[in-house]
């Protein structure tokens, strides 16, 4: 059976995995009262016992937050969002980041004809070769992935899964008869005319459209609802070098039936689908404990200056970023 292509994917993927918002409202009990999606709770203490033993000692981020200032964080884009970006005052940064500098090689190879799909919309094997030499995804670690066995798969490649689905969702590519073409917005791209408009078309692509499973297989939906929340746990805390452990109790709303996992998959989302791309973005940056790193999950993460310069909360920081339950 042949797969859909990966446009029509995405709608599937976020239909099958929506039911887990109802268990960050279970997990919340007296805490979180839901009702008409994940972002609208009532949030007060006590915390319940599981939600505080996996807390560890650590005040979440998001309990400093009044309910109505909580609620309009989801969308972070939304009217009412207390979250400011400043793409007029950062494109020219952001531009100059990671990620745009991929996006106009992956444009580049389009234009040359150089990138071709299979029938289910994936990119061939040689295309995903040919990216894997060409553009650069720090903190991605994909040493052990140029060295897999070929043919490729596109999925298990998170950044290149992530790169094509970026492309098309922020406008600057379109797949249509089989193949993959530049459009208008991306030959500006490509040829660096890169404006505010653009930032913020890639910049809310990236963390409201892409399938967030294109970076982990473990993501639900969910995980990228609470990208408002997640930007403010990190504008609070991230002055202070810290691990992805320590930011994802800081900062995600965790469903309980995912406390229980031996797996902690609260640190998979926040590296794979938070910290990793705002590295690519150049708003975060990552690195190795004195005497080096053992696991790329003891790397240590901060903001680079332009995280405050790009994005402004309208919020009085109530209490302190630590303080025991």
């Amino acid at each position: 059976m042949k797969r859909a292509p990966r446009s029509r994917q995405r709608h599937d993927l976020y239909a099958k995995y929506h039911d887990q918002d109802s268990e960050i409202s279970d997990l919340l009990g007296e805490c979180g009262e839901k009702l008409s999606s994940m972002s609208k709770f009532r949030l007060s203490v006590p915390l319940p016992p599981e939600l505080t033993e996996w807390l560890n000692d650590v005040y979440p981020a998001w309990l400093q937050l009044p309910q109505s200032t909580f609620a309009n964080l989801v969308p972070f884009n939304a009217a009412q969002s207390p979250l400011t970006l400043n793409y007029a005052e950062s494109a020219a940064d952001i531009a100059a980041s990671p990620i745009f500098s991929n996006l106009r090689i992956f444009l580049t190879l389009i234009g040359e004809g150089r990138i071709t799909l299979l029938e289910d919309g994936t990119m061939a094997s040689d295309s995903l070769d040919l990216l894997l030499e060409t553009t650069s995804w720090p903190n991605a670690d994909l040493t052990l992935t140029k060295h897999m066995r070929r043919p490729l798969d596109q999925e298990n490649i998170g950044a290149l899964d992530f790169l094509i689905g970026l492309a098309v969702a922020s406008g600057v590519a379109e797949v249509a008869d089989g193949q993959i073409k530049v459009t208008d917005a991306g030959r500006r791209v490509r040829d660096n005319l890169i404006d505010a408009r653009m930032v913020r078309s890639v910049f809310e692509a990236a963390f409201l459209e892409v399938n967030p499973r294109t970076l982990t297989k473990l993501a639900y939906p969910w995980v990228l609802e609470q990208a408002g929340i997640i930007f403010w746990g990190l504008s609070i805390t991230a002055d202070t070098p810290r691990t992805v452990s320590e930011f994802a109790r800081y900062c995600f709303v965790p469903p309980k039936k995912l406390l229980d996992e031996k797996l902690n998959v609260f640190d998979v989302f926040m590296r794979a689908v938070y910290l990793t791309p705002l590295t690519w973005f150049g708003l975060m940056t990552a690195t190795s404990r004195e005497g080096g790193e053992v696991h790329v999950y003891d790397r240590l993460y901060q903001k680079t200056p332009l995280f405050d310069r790009f994005m402004n909360f309208d919020l009085e920081r109530a209490r302190p970023a630590e303080r025991p339950n």
